[in-house]
C-alpha cells in the first residue's frame, strides 16, 4: 500500500518531470507526401474553419432537438473542402452521446472524400468542458491565478483534456496566457492575473496537462495559446479596441507567455482581435511571422479569432476590400480562419492563389502546419478521429468533484477579517439569531461561473441542469445549517434596490450578515463597462445595512474584475473575494467561512482603491516620487489566513558572479493555532540600470501547507535569466550591481558581478529538464528495486 501512495503522489506531480511528445516536424514526411497530392481547393479548405451553425438543420433548437443537415455537411466538406469546424449552437451544452453523434458525422463525411482528410473540431473548454452537459465547471483562470498552484493548474488541464476528448473534440481554445494589466478589460478573468512569471508558470502547466506527452491518445487535446498578443492591454478597457505597447514592454512583458508556452509545447495559438500600435493582430507580420513562427520556432499553426480577418476591411480599414483583407492576414501569418459564418475566406483564398497574390508557397506552409497538428493528433490513425463510444463510462470520476471543490478553496482570498470575526462562530447562529443572506450573487450559478458556460455569456440561469441548483451560495449555507437558521432576502439586483425594508428590519436580530456582491456573468464587448466602481446599488446595500445596526457584516465578492469598493471597505467586519470559482464555489465558501478551509489564496492583481489609478505591483520609482504615490486597496500577492507565519533566516550570497545560480533560503513557521497552506513570494528589485527598473518583480513562489507550530525550509534557485531584462536596444541582458531579495518582512542585498551580455534563454530550461530526468531515473531505479 505504501509503494501505491508513492506511485500516486510520483503520478499527480509528474508534469515536473514530463517527456516531451514527439516535435511537430516529424510528422513532415508524411505532410509533404500528402501536400504533393493536395489541389488549391484542397489546400484553401483546410485553411477554412466554419461555425456548426452552418451544418445544422436549425441552430435555433434547444440542444436536444439539434440535427446535423446531411446536404449542408456536404457542401461544407466536399464542395469547400472545410478542414476545421468549431463551436456550439448558442442554445446551450450538448450531451455527450449527442456530441459523439455530431462529430461522428462530420468525420464520416471527410471519409468519404478524395484524400479523407479528417476535420479538426476546435471548442472553448475554458474551465472545464463547459459545453458538454455534466462536465465539471472549475474556476476560471484568474481564480486558478489566486491559488499560485501550478501543480493544480496541471490537474485541470488533465480532467479538461479528458473530458472534451472524450466527446470526440481533440482542439480546446485554451489557455489564455496574454496577461491581464488593464483592470477595465471584460476579459480580465480569463487571464492568470497582471505578473508574467504567474502567466507563464500556469500557462506552462495548464499546456502540458491538457495536451500530455502523447497527443494520439484519447486523454489529450491540442492547446492553443490565446490571445497573440497584447489583447489584454486595450487603452480604452473595452473589448478589441486599440492597444499601445512599446517593443521594450512588448518582450518583457507580453510574449515571455506566448515564448514559454511554444516550449511547453503548444501546437496552436489564436491571434489578437485588436490591434497594437496600429497594426491589427491579424496583418502583423512582425508578430505573427518574425516573432512567433521564426525567432521561437513555433511550428504549429495560427488561426484566426471570430470573423477577425473580414474586420480587416469593414472594422479596421486596412484593407480597401474583403480578398485585401485575406490576402493582408495569409501574408501576415495567419494560417486558418475563424470565418466562421460563410466561405468568403475559401473563395477569396483561392482567388488570391490563383493570381499570385499569395505565393503556393506561403499556401504550402499554412497547411503544412495545420496537418502536422492533425498527425500528431493522430487523427489520420485507425478510428482516431471518430469519438471513443466507450468514454461515456469513464466521463465523470469522483475525483474530478474533489479537484473542483479544492480549486475553489484554494481560490477564495481573504482579504479583510477585523477582529478575527471569521471563522464564524457556528453557536452564535440559531434560530432567533440567524444568518443573514443577501446580495445579487447570493442565489444564481451564472455569478459563480461567469461567461463560456453552456453558453457564450454564460449568462442564462435557466440553461443549468435542475440537479445543480443547490450550488449557489444560499442553497450551499441551507445544506450546512437547515433552512431554518438562514434568513434571505433577495433586496438587491445588481444595479437596483428593492424590498430593502424587510431585509433591514431581519438584520437587526442576525448574528452575522453575509453580502454577496459582484458582477453578472459575460464576456467579451457585452463586458464593456465606463466605471470600475462596483454598482452603486450594491454600495447602498452595504451602506443602508450598516446604517440599521452594527452586526458584523462580511462581504463576498464573486466578480471577475476588481470592482472599486472603497466606500464600503470600513463598513465590513471580513471581505473575501472569490473571482469566479466555478460550481464548487458555494460550498468552497461555506467550508472557508466555518474555518474547515483556511483560506490560501492570494490576489493574482493588485485591487484599486479609485478609477484612475488602476497601477500595477511592478510600477516604477518615479511613481512614488514627490508629490506621487500608490495607493490601491489591496496589494498584488495580498491574502489573510486563519493562522499566522513567520519567517526566518534568509541566506543570500552577498556576491553573485554573473554565470552562477543565486540560492536563496528561509524559514517558515506556522507560528498560529491552525493548520494552512500558504504562498512564499519573492521579489527580487534590481536598484539601478539602464533602463528605469520596476520597484519589484515578482521571482519566485512556492505553496507549503504546515500543521501548527511545523517549519519548513524553503530554498529558491535563480539564474542569470530572473535577474536579466529588455535593454534599449531589444535584446536580453544583465547588468551588474545592487539588488535587493524581499520575502515576507524579509530583506537582504546582493551584488551581481559581471554582466551586460545577451541572455541566452534557452539556459534554464535545458538545466531544469537534466535535472528532472535524473530524478525520475533515481525513482524508477528506488521502485524497481522495492519491488523486488
Amino acid at each position: 500500500m505504501t509503494l501505491l501512495v508513492i506511485l500516486l503522489i510520483f503520478t499527480f506531480n509528474i508534469h515536473n518531470i514530463r517527456t516531451a511528445p514527439p516535435p511537430l516536424t516529424s510528422y513532415d514526411d508524411q505532410v509533404n507526401a500528402l501536400l504533393n497530392q493536395m489541389t488549391d481547393e484542397e489546400k484553401v479548405g483546410q485553411m477554412t474553419q466554419i461555425t456548426i451553425n452552418l451544418i445544422l438543420k436549425d441552430p435555433s433548437k434547444p440542444p436536444p432537438e439539434i440535427e446535423v443537415d446531411p446536404a449542408k455537411l456536404a457542401i461544407a466538406i466536399k464542395d469547400y473542402k472545410v478542414g476545421s469546424i468549431l463551436n456550439v449552437a448558442e442554445t446551450g451544452a450538448y450531451s455527450l452521446t449527442q456530441w459523439h453523434t455530431i462529430i461522428g458525422k462530420i468525420q464520416d463525411e471527410a471519409r468519404d472524400t478524395r484524400l479523407h482528410i479528417p476535420v479538426l473540431y476546435g471548442i472553448d473548454s475554458i474551465h472545464g468542458a463547459n459545453y458538454i452537459q455534466n462536465a465539471v465547471l472549475f474556476p476560471q483562470a484568474i481564480a486558478l491565478a489566486a491559488t499560485f498552484n501550478t501543480t493544480l493548474a496541471h490537474a485541470l488541464g488533465r480532467i479538461v483534456a479528458h473530458q472534451t476528448r472524450a466527446a470526440g473534440i481533440p482542439w480546446d481554445f485554451h489557455p489564455q496566457v496574454d496577461i491581464g494589466r488593464q483592470k477595465l478589460w471584460p476579459r480580465l478573468w480569463e487571464t492568470y492575473g497582471e505578473d508574467v512569471k504567474v502567466a507563464k508558470d500556469m500557462g506552462r502547466a495548464y499546456t502540458e496537462g491538457m495536451q500530455g506527452d502523447d497527443l494520439t491518445s484519447r486523454e489529450n487535446v491540442a492547446a492553443c495559446l490565446k490571445h497573440y498578443v497584447g489583447y489584454g492591454q486595450p487603452l480604452s478597457g473595452r473589448d478589441r479596441t486599440p492597444a499601445w505597447i512599446d517593443d521594450r514592454h512588448m518582450h518583457e512583458y507580453f510574449l515571455p507567455p506566448f515564448e514559454e508556452g511554444v516550449r511547453a509545447g503548444a501546437v496552436s495559438v489564436m491571434i489578437n482581435s485588436g490591434e497594437v500600435n496600429g497594426i491589427p493582430g491579424h496583418a502583423n507580420y512582425h508578430l505573427l511571422t518574425e516573432i512567433l513562427k521564426e525567432r521561437y520556432q513555433f511550428h504549429g499553426f495560427t488561426v484566426s479569432d471570430w470573423e477577425d480577418i473580414k474586420r480587416l476591411h469593414f472594422r479596421d480599414h486596412t484593407a480597401d476590400t474583403p480578398k485585401e483583407a485575406v490576402r493582408q492576414a495569409v501574408m501576415a501569418g495567419v494560417d486558418m480562419s475563424m470565418v466562421p459564418f460563410d466561405y468568403s475566406f475559401y473563395d477569396l483564398a483561392l482567388e488570391c492563389v490563383k493570381d499570385g497574390s499569395i505565393p503556393r508557397s506561403r499556401l504550402d506552409d499554412a497547411v503544412r502546419r495545420i496537418l502536422r497538428v492533425k498527425y500528431a493528433l493522430g487523427l489520420f490513425t485507425g478510428n482516431n478521429a471518430w469519438p471513443d463510444s466507450s468514454a461515456i463510462n469513464t466521463f465523470n470520476k469522483p475525483e474530478y468533484d474533489a479537484t473542483n471543490l479544492q480549486a475553489a478553496r484554494q481560490a477564495i482570498t481573504l482579504l479583510k477579517n477585523n477582529g478575527n470575526t471569521l471563522p464564524l462562530d457556528i453557536t452564535r447562529i440559531t434560530e432567533t439569531n440567524k444568518l443573514l443572506i443577501t446580495g445579487p450573487t447570493s442565489n444564481v450559478l451564472t455569478s459563480l461561473n461567469g461567461g463560456w458556460s453552456y453558453t457564450w455569456q454564460g449568462n442564462d440561469e435557466s440553461i443549468y441542469p435542475k440537479n445543480l441548483t443547490d450550488k449557489t451560495i444560499l442553497e450551499s449555507f441551507r445544506k450546512r445549517l437547515g433552512s431554518a437558521k438562514i434568513d434571505y432576502y433577495n433586496s438587491s439586483s445588481f444595479d437596483q434596490l428593492f424590498n430593502i425594508d424587510n431585509l433591514l428590519n431581519a438584520a437587526q436580530s442576525a448574528s452575522y450578515i453575509l453580502v454577496c456582491l459582484g458582477e453578472k456573468a459575460y464576456t467579451e464587448t457585452l463586458g464593456n463597462i465606463n466605471d470600475l466602481t462596483l454598482d452603486n446599488a450594491q454600495l447602498q446595500l452595504v451602506e443602508q445595512i450598516r446604517n440599521r445596526t452594527q452586526v458584523p457584516i462580511i462581504i463576498v465578492l464573486v466578480q471577475g474584475r476588481p470592482r472599486i469598493i472603497r466606500r464600503i471597505v470600513d463598513m465590513s467586519s471580513a471581505i473575501l473575494t472569490m473571482y469566479l470559482p466555478g460550481m464548487e464555489g458555494g460550498q468552497a465558501l461555506v467550508d472557508v467561512l466555518f474555518g474547515d478551509y483556511n483560506p490560501s489564496g492570494r490576489l493574482p492583481i493588485t485591487y484599486p482603491k479609485y478609477n484612475h489609478h488602476l497601477s500595477t505591483y511592478d510600477y516604477k520609482w518615479p511613481e512614488v516620487d514627490v508629490g506621487n504615490y500608490i495607493d490601491v486597496e489591496f496589494e498584488f500577492g495580498h491574502g489573510l489566513s486563519y493562522t499566522t507565519f513567520d519567517y526566518s533566516n534568509l541566506n543570500v550570497p552577498s556576491t553573485l558572479n554573473l554565470n552562477d545560480q543565486l540560492i536563496i533560503t528561509l524559514n517558515v513557521r506556522n507560528s498560529g493555532s491552525r493548520q494552512g497552506d500558504h504562498t512564499v513570494l519573492l521579489y527580487i528589485s534590481d536598484l539601478y540600470r539602464s533602463i528605469t527598473p520596476p520597484n519589484k518583480e515578482l521571482k519566485g513562489y512556492t505553496k507549503l501547507s504546515l500543521q501548527v507550530g511545523e517549519q519548513k525550509s524553503v530554498q529558491f534557485t535563480l539564474d542569470r535569466n530572473d535577474l536579466s531584462f529588455i535593454g534599449i536596444d531589444l535584446t536580453r541582458q544583465t547588468e551588474p550591481g545592487l539588488f535587493i531579495v524581499t520575502v515576507g518582512n524579509l530583506r537582504a542585498n546582493f551584488t551581481l558581478i559581471g554582466g551586460d551580455g545577451p541572455v541566452d534563454t534557452t539556459t534554464r530550461s535545458k538545466s531544469v529538464n537534466h535535472q528532472y530526468s535524473i530524478f525520475l531515473i533515481n525513482i524508477l531505479l528506488f521502485l524497481f528495486v522495492k519491488l523486488i
